[in-house]
């Protein structure tokens, strides 16, 4: 083994990059150049020793301005998770299973801790928890028996294998990709290039390789699109209304966030030589955004009138409405789309008092249904509660009886 693997060995496998390299191997690479032994936090004490001893050069503090790393497992709340598939991109030992638009959770047994995944996370809903009871950490103190050494040796491997089983998988999907879009490429030219001569067939061939990357990169940004625009419309949905002020700004960084892949995707449309786009996405994506600006000024306005905020606000706010409703009569103007068929309906009005009457019928009856369930409950005050059900049943019939 080169001294390179036999520090490989020693090191945590968390792939975390806090020691500023993307990996455990190259800041392997980084100590044989010369760098100190004491930027690994995963692997704290026990690495920078195992490091000393192996180079023989003293042992040193570990450093903390890398921040501290203790023995912890990635934890989805897999009821908020939308199946973004980010945090499985982002794991480098692949201890995240799960499907696009559905369910994601982390293997325990295989994830190291690294975080990594917590940060591209759109919903936030991973969090990093201690380390379970009985469960074996890569590293650990320096007084472990042989047996845990061993194990976590073993342990460290598996991970090493792992990082580099998926880095392989990575690479022939990749060279799989590449080849397809050549093949791809070539066959688009082939027609073209039959009669030509070597040089200017040559030359056909680099077109339609840069035609493929091009649209391979016209794709990417058509998904970025929807997947922008998916995410923001599903939380519009999901916020209550109206929304929270931490919504609020969610609201306006995936906003912002939609915007700049429609102008990515705009800037790609505007260099591909190929057909012009039609202009009715673009339309359409002004009337869903004139949408979307009328459902937060809305939003706002009800906030700042449920909160009785000052009269300025409230007419600052009632001016930003009307001049979102503007906007989005232009953008439905300009989206040359069939006017909707509105019919009115009219509503009967909300009685408060027949509100409040059935609010007190269900109230009597959980009531008399809970005393019912115990079984050291008085005679004397089943009697009243159930003579509070009747009193109530009989209110809410005398209100609504012609």
């Amino acid at each position: 083994m080169s001294l390179i693997q036999l520090i490989d060995a020693l090191l945590p496998q968390t792939q975390c990059g806090k020691c500023g390299h993307p990996g455990c191997k190259p800041y392997a690479q980084g100590i044989v150049d010369g760098e100190p032994i004491n930027k690994c936090p995963p692997g704290g004490d026990e690495t920078i020793a195992a490091l000393a001893e192996l180079l023989k050069v003293p042992v040193l503090e570990l450093d903390v301005s890398r921040g501290s790393a203790p023995p912890q497992v990635a934890y989805i709340r897999e009821a908020e998770c939308i199946g973004c598939t980010k945090c499985i991109q982002a794991c480098p030992i692949d201890a995240i299973v799960g499907a696009a638009k559905l369910m994601h959770t982390v293997l325990i047994d295989e994830c190291t801790g690294c975080d990594l995944c917590v940060a591209p996370c759109p919903v936030d809903c991973i969090e990093m928890h201690p380390l379970p009871l009985g469960t074996l950490p890569v590293v650990g103190g320096l007084a472990a028996s042989l047996e845990e050494q061993r194990a976590r040796t073993a342990k460290r491997d598996h991970a090493r294998q792992r990082f580099e089983r998926r880095n392989a998988r990575l690479q022939r999907e990749e060279q799989q990709k590449q080849a397809e879009r050549e093949a791809r490429a070539q066959r688009a030219a082939q027609p073209a290039v039959a009669t030509l001569d070597p040089v200017q067939a040559a030359l056909e061939r680099v077109r339609a390789q840069k035609a493929a990357t091009a649209d391979a990169a016209l794709k990417k940004a058509k998904i970025d699109v929807a997947m922008s625009r998916a995410q923001l419309h599903k939380s519009l949905k999901a916020f209550g209304h109206p929304p929270t002020f931490e919504q609020q700004s969610q609201l306006i960084v995936l906003q912002q966030q939609f915007e700049a892949a429609e102008q990515a995707l705009a800037i790609l449309e505007s260099s591909v030589p190929a057909a012009p786009a039609a202009p009715a996405p673009a339309k359409d994506a002004d009337l869903k955004r004139a949408k979307i600006q009328l459902a937060m000024r809305r939003a706002e306005l009800k906030k700042a009138q449920t909160a009785e905020a000052p009269p300025e606000q409230i007419a600052t706010l009632e001016q930003a409405l009307r001049d979102a409703q503007q906007a989005l009569h232009a953008a439905e103007a300009a989206s040359e789309q069939p006017a909707p068929d509105l019919v009115r309906v009219e509503k009967r009005p909300i009685d408060s008092q027949l509100r409040q009457l059935k609010t007190e019928l269900a109230y009597a009856r959980a009531n008399l249904s809970k005393l019912q369930r115990r079984a050291d409950t008085p005679s004397d005050a089943l009697d009243k509660a159930r003579a509070r059900l009747q009193d109530a049943e009989r209110q809410v019939h005398d209100h609504v009886a012609p």
